[in-house]
């Protein structure tokens, strides 16, 4: 006989601008649960109602979730209060160790979670500063730091580094002998051998929950999984897209010595890097190592890339270029964007601020403009959210939009950062073939910086990565670079 459950959902239909219907869900004590599902399907809706005491029955005293959702307020509180103005220097917001002490209990060992998380090289770095990984595991630990009666965990993997990825899945198993713990994820390779149970959502309702061995051996949930080879055409190009002119003896983007530090910290050392016309690399490393700060280098939206020599395109920065100079031929998509794009607005809006590389969109639009968006809004399966605001959307559904934003102008060279980050595997394999035949179809050169060996694509003919080295007493891990062809 079952002793009385943890959690219990009778007939819950979350409202809003989304809702998940639910009829039952128990979790009774030693479960540990599994939620899976499409981008769309609700799981994000699904786990913040698993820690919404006003519509859940429970015993425990508090259910803490982590999602990007929680990492997205908590950023936009920081860029509210940034006090850079009157402190007449940048505000970095607050600290890694205050984000994390904040709400913590009284009784918690706080130097046994910040060893847990592999804190310590990142601890006194601003919140707003943290790359995307150095983010997770912060949030992570701010919730572990409440001692929680449960965790929700939606897509904690997503964003972190291969090595800190099997690192957490061990921390995940020992947390489940204290506490239930449920994670939402996109694919199957992330559910350690400690879950019992699995969910499966589908179109917005709860539509399977049973024990792991008894849903994975169903009819239904072998339909669900089957992810099929995805083949579409590729939207069409603006007719009057001047595309840049490629020369065999002129790289694409060129560093010469480039450093870049903050914090009397260098992030990148002495940089010597080039791409040449045909090249399409990969870029990785550690979380925290300068991934993203290299792309927002190539972007120009780090401000010390006026500070290096850098030659983008045939020109120098900071030799009188426009931004559209640089990034008519450009197209970006990465974690730092997503965060951005903030503005409530549609989501072909989304789409069409892509040609004009802003957040939102401030210009006369054009017919053409908007056929293309439609074109792209039918080619992502979302033509039925043309209109649907851009934050009522699913995380996985903003990833792709933004991924489209960033192609919809078929730029020469197209930055992808995490791209595949929150998406299901069948939006994952199509991005996936999707850059292939960018490439393959020389509409534009790839830089694609990953952590995920799954997002394995056959058009890359390089590799910058980025290596640690041996850092001197109590000034954090240091890393260099090298290349490669692949």
């Amino acid at each position: 006989m079952k002793c009385q459950p943890l959690i219990n959902l009778r007939q819950v239909s979350h409202q809003g601008a989304r809702s998940v219907t639910v009829s039952e869900f128990k979790i009774h004590p030693g479960e540990h649960w599994a939620v899976i599902g499409s981008n769309g399907s609700g799981k994000s809706t699904f786990a913040r109602m698993l820690a919404d005491r006003a519509r859940i029955e429970t015993c425990l005293d508090q259910i803490l979730c982590v999602s990007f959702e929680d990492e997205q307020a908590l950023l936009e509180r920081e860029i509210y209060e940034d006090d850079s103005e009157s402190m007449d220097k940048i505000d970095y917001g607050r600290t890694t160790y205050e984000m994390i002490t904040e709400l913590a209990s009284d009784t918690v060992n706080m130097d046994a979670i910040v060893e847990t998380m592999q804190l310590t090289s990142f601890l006194h770095t601003g919140f707003r500063i943290l790359s995307t990984g150095e983010r997770r595991r912060m949030m992570i630990a701010r919730a572990l730091s409440q001692q929680p009666g449960m965790l929700v965990l939606d897509e904690p993997y997503d964003g972190l580094d291969h090595e800190f990825v099997s690192h957490l899945k061990k921390v995940i198993a020992t947390l489940s002998l204290q506490m239930p713990v449920v994670i939402i994820v996109n694919r199957m390779s992330h559910l350690g051998d400690y879950i019992t149970h699995v969910a499966c959502l589908h179109q917005m309702q709860l539509v399977m929950a049973d024990h792991r061995d008894e849903v994975e051996k169903s009819t239904l949930w072998q339909q669900l999984q089957c992810i099929g080879q995805p083949s579409r055409t590729l939207p069409s190009a603006l007719a009057d897209r001047v595309a840049y002119d490629s020369s065999a003896d002129l790289p694409i983007i060129d560093m010469r010595k480039v450093s870049v530090g903050y914090h009397q910290k260098a992030i990148i050392r002495d940089l010597d890097w080039k791409i040449m016309p045909g090249e399409h690399w990969k870029i990785s490393g550690p979380n925290g190592c300068g991934k993203s700060t290299l792309v927002n280098l190539v972007s120009g939206d780090h401000p010390q890339c006026y500070s290096n020599e850098i030659y983008l395109f045939g020109q120098r920065r900071g030799q009188g270029e426009s931004i559209w100079d640089i990034k008519q031929h450009m197209g970006l998509m990465s974690t730092a964007l997503h965060q951005q794009y903030r503005v409530l607005v549609p989501a072909e809006t989304v789409l069409v601020s892509g040609f004009f590389d802003s957040i939102g969109i401030y210009q006369p639009v054009s017919r053409d403009h908007k056929r293309i968006a439609a074109e792209w809004l039918e080619f992502l399966g979302l033509d039925h959210h043309q209109k649907t605001n851009f934050q009522h959307l699913s995380f996985g559904q903003q990833r792709m939009l933004l991924i489209a934003r960033a192609l919809i102008k078929q730029p020469q060279l197209l930055i992808l950062d995490e791209p595949c980050q929150g998406l299901d595997p069948i939006n994952r394999a199509l991005v996936i073939q999707l850059i292939d035949q960018i490439a393959r179809r020389k509409i534009a050169q790839v830089l694609y910086i990953s952590h995920d060996a799954e997002d394995h694509l056959e058009c890359l003919t390089h590799e910058l990565q980025f290596q640690e080295i041996n850092p001197r007493p109590n000034s954090g891990p240091a890393y260099t670079t090298y290349t490669r062809e692949l």
